[in-house]
């Protein structure tokens, strides 16, 4: 029988595999001394199996070949593939796009048809309390700059506005769309931001202006003029997914130049604005981060558009549902100055909204 017979080689290799194993060994010591301290109530975790778990994660957000690795990968991605990291879809000309207005589900209609029951119970809620609910659907990035985009839409998805606003007009909701709108003007200046999920303030502007010619019954006398006051660089949300080295296209990846505009009274001065913020306003407006974000001027748009001020209510990052569920709980719901609820509603979140919970919001009764 012959036995086999270790040469230099495999010498070696045992000998520098042996030193890898200390060496992490050792590396790894202030890691877990360090993690062992900030726990508490180990034992009922270690039973559990979430005491490892949570040293794993705790290791390897530490661990120092972690972001050259990442990146690494991503740079392999981007230049062999033409790929992004999840959450992020690359499109042409540095044009991002976020992979939710990607993602339909197979159930998308029976989602679609509770979205527009939640959205009716919202609205007979707010009738009883005298108050008249106006949707503003905001389309999908994806649907509007399609010809932009690599990879291109599901079907369902650009059609999944019109049939949005056909369902909630067979229930009677008031609904004022602006996705024609947007396809018209899309060759002009860019109604989205190239990376960012948000539309730009020359979208914003667009939307409020189709609102209001929508709906002459509520435009009033006070004038409202929008003037641009400066501008930044932006780097947009998307680019938060961007792991890559963007200096591979630097400049399709470059941070995009947003013009940041004010909306004042016509007679009014900087100085004055404050004298102003109190005035009553018969005007709500509910959204999500496409009002909440000041640049892009949404809300101010509104109001010139308009030709009144108004009472926001605004929610970043949570959803249309959020901010309603606000209004509904709050003091607003009572109040009988505010006859008009205007509710912005980004469309992409039919495809996303997790219509348990909606439901469950849209149904909680009122302590009014």
């Amino acid at each position: 029988m012959k036995f086999p017979v270790i040469t230099s080689a495999s010498l070696w290799n045992g000998l520098l595999f042996i030193a890898l194993l200390g060496g992490m060994f050792l590396y790894s010591l202030p890691a877990v001394f360090g993690f062992g301290k900030t726990q508490t109530d180990t034992w009922s975790l270690f039973v559990d199996g979430k005491l490892l778990r949570k040293f794993e994660q705790f290791y390897d957000k530490r661990f120092f070949l972690r972001e050259p690795s990442v990146q690494a990968w991503a740079d392999i991605r981007f230049m062999l593939f033409g790929e992004a990291t999840s959450g992020v879809v690359l499109g042409r000309d540095g044009w991002l796009f976020t992979n939710q207005e990607y993602l339909v589900t197979r159930d998308l209609p029976a989602n679609l048809q509770q979205q527009v029951q939640a959205i009716v119970q919202v609205r007979d809620r707010l009738a009883a309390h005298g108050k008249k609910l106006v949707l503003l659907p905001v389309p999908m990035k994806l649907d509007i700059y399609a010809a932009r985009a690599r990879v291109q839409p599901d079907l369902r998805a650009v059609a999944l506005y019109d049939r949005f606003v056909e369902q909630l007009r067979a229930e009677g909701v008031d609904v004022t769309p602006v996705r024609h709108a947007f396809l018209a003007a899309r060759d002009g200046q860019a109604l989205f931001l190239p990376n960012d999920t948000h539309w730009s303030p020359e979208g914003a502007r667009l939307a409020a202006a189709t609102f209001a010619r929508g709906n002459p019954a509520l435009v009033g006398t006070t004038a409202y003029r929008s003037q641009q006051v400066g501008s930044k660089p932006h780097k947009g949300d998307l680019m938060n997914y961007v792991q890559f080295d963007t200096g591979l296209a630097a400049t399709d990846f470059a941070p995009v130049d947003l013009h940041l505009f004010e909306t004042l009274k016509a007679e009014q001065t900087v100085s004055d604005a404050a004298l102003f913020d109190d005035e009553g306003s018969p005007l709500l407006l509910v959204g999500t981060s496409y009002s909440k974000i000041d640049d892009w001027n949404f809300v101010g748009f509104m109001k010139e558009y308009l030709r009144s001020d108004l009472v926001t209510l605004a929610q970043e990052a949570r959803g249309p549902f959020q901010a309603m569920e606000l209004l509904l709980q709050g003091p607003q719901l009572a109040d009988p100055g505010l006859d008009t609820v205007i509710w912005e509603f980004p469309v992409r979140t039919v495809l996303a909204q997790n219509m348990v919970a909606a439901r469950a919001r849209a149904e909680q009764p009122s302590h009014f």
